[in-house]
């Protein structure tokens, strides 16, 4: 097996975002498209990696003239930003990928669910057969034991919870720097508010309030459900026709997408998930609204998509800040940094697992060729045989050829 990865760890999101398959029945022609011409292999789109899992060897090039092709960028930059995998690399790095040992934020859930529905997607095609059904068996295999077996996804982080945990920080700043404001922040003192003085802070008798676009997904479904488990938090979240069903509390407004500048106004902080292929918001249009707020205060904007649903020059607007992907990948250092005992032990089994894995490859291989193999050795005795493995085998080969037959 061979694989020819693009991910967070070879890419920024300004790059990755050119190898995304969008949702939705455009994105399932794409894909269905790209394995036509790939042949037997499976392809994996998250928002952290796009990667190619092909069998037998030779098909490398191929893969990176069609990520090339769906890029719309020459070979020569996909070869400079990919990562190549052969043979038992490749299978070692699909099994860490499928554990989330390989994911920004270490043990992070999501992953398992990705890579089991492009196998399935790829399987139910006609486009995976002995070694990927068996490489890719093993890895949701594997994944399972050691999230059951290990303590890598208890108290699991995701980037959905650790964008709840910035807007939380944020919420916060915000409280300090309207008590500033409204008390001690008086001219002449010398103290300015976390964000230059201004009163950066909601209305005191509002809640914190929240723009979430996208919603119904599974990351802005995370998010939303992390947000209505804080009292001190109003959600705004925006429904095309469908998805977010009649979930209306004290606390949740569900608002029409095509509204969503108009709630610029109100929000603190704007979150958007979505597997949109365009933005969802611009600078150009949240410009024009937000000049229409009678209220200066500082406003978050955290991108949970890719490709990104939010236009970074909104970054350059007043009181504006922008919080993408990548800039997770800093947060989730701390998160890593905690799972460093777990991730040894997960590696230990995830070993175990590979030997496995490439013990039954290697049978398989064999277990072909056994009516060419008989008629070799037709005549051989037990002895001969021996000599003709000592010939050919290095001495730890041997020793472990020699105690399996005591055993």
């Amino acid at each position: 097996m061979e694989c020819i990865s693009i991910s967070f760890r070879s890419a920024p999101e300004e790059i990755r975002r050119h190898f995304a398959f969008p949702a939705g029945e455009t994105g399932i022609k794409e894909r269905e498209a790209f394995l036509e011409a790939a042949g037997e292999a499976v392809l994996l789109s998250t928002c952290n990696r796009t990667e190619v899992y092909a069998a037998g060897e030779g098909s490398l090039e191929r893969l990176e003239a069609l990520l090339a092709q769906k890029s719309g960028m020459e070979v020569a930059q996909v070869k400079r930003i990919a990562r190549r995998f052969v043979g038992e690399k490749a299978c070692a790095h699909l099994y860490r990928v499928a554990c989330g040992m390989d994911s920004m934020v270490v043990g992070e859930d999501e992953i398992l669910g990705q890579v089991r529905s492009a196998y399935l997607f790829s399987a139910e095609r006609g486009r995976c057969g002995q070694e990927l059904n068996a490489v890719f068996q093993g890895a949701l295999a594997c994944a399972k034991k050691i999230k059951t077996q290990t303590l890598l996804s208890k108290t699991s982080v995701s980037v959905a919870t650790l964008a709840c945990a910035e807007i939380f920080r944020f919420e916060k700043l915000c409280g300090q720097a309207a008590g500033m404001a409204e008390g001690t922040d008086a001219p002449g003192t010398g103290r300015e508010t976390p964000f230059g003085g201004r009163n950066a802070g909601p209305h005191a008798e509002e809640n914190f309030q929240v723009l979430l676009v996208g919603g119904s997904g599974k990351v802005g479904g995370s998010v939303l459900k992390n947000l209505l488990g804080r009292e001190s938090v109003h959600v705004y979240a925006t429904r095309r026709s469908h998805g977010l069903g009649e979930r209306e509390s004290s606390r949740l407004s569900i608002v029409d997408y095509r509204d969503r500048y108009r709630f610029l106004e109100r929000a603190d902080v704007i979150v958007s998930a979505t597997e949109s292929p365009h933005y969802t918001f611009t600078a150009g249009e949240a410009q024009e609204y937000l000049r229409r707020s009678r209220e200066e205060k500082p406003r978050l904007f955290i991108d949970l998509a890719v490709p990104a649903d939010i236009d970074r020059q909104i970054a350059s607007l007043l009181g504006c800040r922008v919080v993408g992907m990548d800039d997770f990948e800093r947060l989730a250092e701390e998160n890593n940094r905690k799972k460093q005992q777990a991730v040894l032990d997960a590696g230990a089994l995830l070993e175990e697992e590979l030997e496995e894995l490439y013990k039954a490859l290697l049978f398989r291989e064999t277990a072909g060729q056994l009516d060419r193999i008989r008629e070799r050795f037709a005549g051989y005795s037990v002895e001969r045989f021996l000599f003709y493995l000592k010939d050919r085998l290095d001495a730890a080969s041997l020793k472990a050829v020699l105690e399996a037959l005591k055993e």
